[in-house]
């Protein structure tokens, strides 16, 4: 009861806990698992006696089920396409060469018995998904390397399962498949995915037409899903990691009812057992059997990562156009995670002699690997020139959360970098009609999209479109940052002040002069005719990137929002004659208004509108005379095109 309620929860509350912590020094959560769980485990703390191999053999296969599953929804299908050649092949030759190269130098240059060197060499021979996806994805990297090795650590366990399966039955019942091993890994390797693209088109298939009033239902049927997935691929002795792997990657690139909602709760049980199958295998081991072992297990590690996985990728890859640097850096990425464990307690239930033994070591090493392997991963990114900009996860996002079948979804756009590079407005944009920006996750700040809103290097865009359309509206954003905006300046800049100090002396000395509200389109040709004419005049504009233009042309400029009374009074909105109005938010325009008359009564006001309320509110002002674009635009072409009948100008009807 105690162990249930109490241990187990203070446990994955302390995991979640120290990892958070530990982020910052990139220690991977999987390591925490792992400590906490040895802590908590007999030859520590012991407040939780667990010595259960077959159950834990179990539970990790259930947990790899769905970590894999996730790795398969979180992977697009181009990235397969331009990786499956080096992935695949890592997957099944790679595989062999590991553990053809551990096994060489353990027997043959260590002297250690053939037995327990065949055992360890197929045992930790592959590289382990749960590992690899929960590290790899932490760090910037170019996407084709990543994906690389996450679906190689996907897609090799059907090989290293069947090694360890063929080694150990050998030395338990002393029979061998022999020629049938070649056929059988054929079908493992073959069938698994053709098993899990036949239940994840019929999944879609289900979700698209169940239409259930309760979304629980949609997460039940996902477990069930998943699980059926593994289940009847393995009861045909096929391999059901693969064929789950599959399933996530066919219903991961597949629009469908509640796909969004199916995702967050994949990632979810992804996060979950990521963590208990760590836990479970740190209080499953004990320690104290490492006192006679532990440099085996040092040498176990040593010849995995600087001989045997380096061979592998440079003689699996030879001819694949990989380069020296990324060679390098998956041979040092080769991480040993779960699987291995797991495999490592198949020769334990085979009652075979050195099972203990072959178990510790395999866990010692794995333990190796992720501390060590798996927390500098980004040092030798880094140090070989490979790791990228990292981008900080999104605070802020929208999810489409569909109960039927629709025909827009919401898409993320990653903008280039660097941070803060400015780009274009988004009135500068050119969308397919269906494209609505609905959200601009900028760091640790949201942003409410407006015509006048200028994207910048690093933001996420949320779009709310048509799925054809993406190419379409990912082109036209990204166009916008080939093509800087003349007299803007191409780097980022810091926020400005809203008044620099050089010009506060000029601004407060201003009498009888012009409050230009905004510096759009309309308010730069104002600002062009007021210059010509020797009029002063200060401008109140939000774009930053604008404002420093107009203060790099000696032109006065405060950077703020014009509905702020703060920013009209540091304008000298009481002293001034004139106040020009040409912002698109309705709101500020009428805030400014109404301020502008409340602290100066004989300004006179010439404000944009954008529909007749607005009008209607502000021509109740006295001194105020609004000007709405779209009639002034129809009655222009009005005279222009009635000039085709002979109609004169001037009788045409004018506002």
């Amino acid at each position: 009861m105690n162990t249930v309620y109490i241990v187990i929860p203070l446990l994955l509350i302390g995991v979640v806990l120290a990892a958070v912590w530990l982020d910052r020094w990139s220690v991977p959560v999987i390591l925490v698992a792992l400590g906490l769980g040895i802590v908590f485990g007999s030859d520590v703390l012991n407040l939780w006696h667990f010595d259960d191999v077959e159950l834990t053999n179990q539970v990790a296969n259930v947990a790899l089920v769905f970590i894999l599953f996730q790795g398969g929804f979180a992977t697009k299908h181009e990235d397969i396409r331009a990786v499956a050649l080096p992935a695949l092949g890592l997957a099944t030759w790679g595989v062999l060469l590991t553990a053809a190269g551990t096994f060489v130098c353990l027997h043959f240059l260590l002297g250690w018995s053939t037995q327990k060197s065949l055992l360890l060499a197929v045992i930790i021979s592959s590289t382990d998904a749960a590992a690899t996806f929960s590290i790899l994805r932490r760090q910037a990297l170019p996407k084709r390397l990543s994906s690389m090795i996450e679906i190689e650590s996907a897609a090799n366990d059907p090989m290293a399962i069947l090694t360890t399966l063929i080694v150990v039955n050998a030395y338990a019942t002393g029979e061998s498949h022999g020629w049938l091993t070649v056929p059988l890994f054929l079908w493992k390797f073959l069938a698994g995915p053709a098993f899990g693209w036949l239940i994840a088109r019929g999944a879609v298939f289900v979700f698209n037409r169940l239409n259930p009033q309760e979304r629980g239902y949609y997460y039940v049927l996902l477990v069930g899903v998943v699980m059926v997935s593994y289940g009847i691929t393995e009861l045909a002795h096929a391999s059901g990691m693969l064929a789950a792997f599959t399933a996530g990657l066919v219903m991961g690139n597949t629009r469908f009812v509640y796909r969004q909602g199916v995702s967050n709760f994949a990632a979810a049980l992804s996060t979950i057992a990521n963590i208990g199958v760590f836990v479970l295998m740190g209080v499953l081991v004990f320690p104290k059997q490492w006192a006679n072992l532990w440099w085996h297990g040092i040498l176990l590690f040593v010849v995995l990562a600087f001989v045997a996985r380096p061979a592998a990728v440079w003689l699996g890859t030879l001819g694949m156009r990989i380069g020296t640097r990324e060679r390098f850096f998956m041979s040092w990425a080769g991480l040993r995670g779960a699987v291995p464990i797991v495999l490592a307690t198949y020769p334990i239930a085979a009652g075979l002699d050195v099972g203990q033994e072959v178990f510790n070591l395999v866990f010692f090493a794995v333990l190796l690997s992720v501390s060590i392997q798996g927390s500098t991963l980004g040092l030798f990114a880094r140090k070989l020139g490979l790791s990228e900009p990292k981008r900080s996860p999104p605070r802020y996002g929208l999810e489409l959360v569909t109960m039927a079948e629709s025909e827009l979804d919401l898409i993320v756009i990653d903008l280039p970098g660097p941070q803060g590079r400015p780009g274009p407005r988004i009135r500068d944009l050119i969308l397919p009609g269906s494209a609505l920006i609905t959200l601009i996750a900028r760091g640790n700040e949201v942003i409410g999209p407006t015509g006048t809103t200028r994207l910048l290097g690093w933001d996420q865009v949320t779009v709310l479109t048509r799925p054809k359309d993406e190419d379409a509206v990912r082109a036209a954003m990204l166009r916008g940052f080939e093509e800087a905006e003349p007299g803007v300046a191409p780097e980022p800049l810091e926020k400005p002040d809203m008044v620099p100090a050089a010009d506060e002396r000029a601004v407060s000395e201003l009498d009888g002069h012009v409050v230009l509200l905004g510096h759009g389109r309309v308010g730069a040709v104002l600002a062009g005719l007021l210059r010509r004419h020797g009029l002063p005049f200060v401008v109140i504009e939000q774009d930053w990137h604008i404002v420093d233009l107009l203060r790099r042309n000696q032109t006065l400029a405060l950077a703020g929002e014009g509905g702020s009374p703060e920013v009209l009074d540091s304008a000298g909105i009481a002293r001034a004659r004139l106040l020009l109005v040409t912002t698109a938010n309705p709101h500020s325009a009428r805030v400014a208004v109404e301020h502008a008359h409340r602290v100066n009564p004989a300004i006179e006001v010439v404000a944009r509108v954008h529909f007749n309320e607005q009008r209607e509110a502000l021509s109740r002002f006295p001194r105020t005379r609004c000007v709405h674009g779209e009639d002034e635009l129809a009655h222009a072409m009005a005279r222009l095109g009635l000039g085709v009948f002979g109609v004169e100008a001037s009788e045409a009807p004018a506002q």
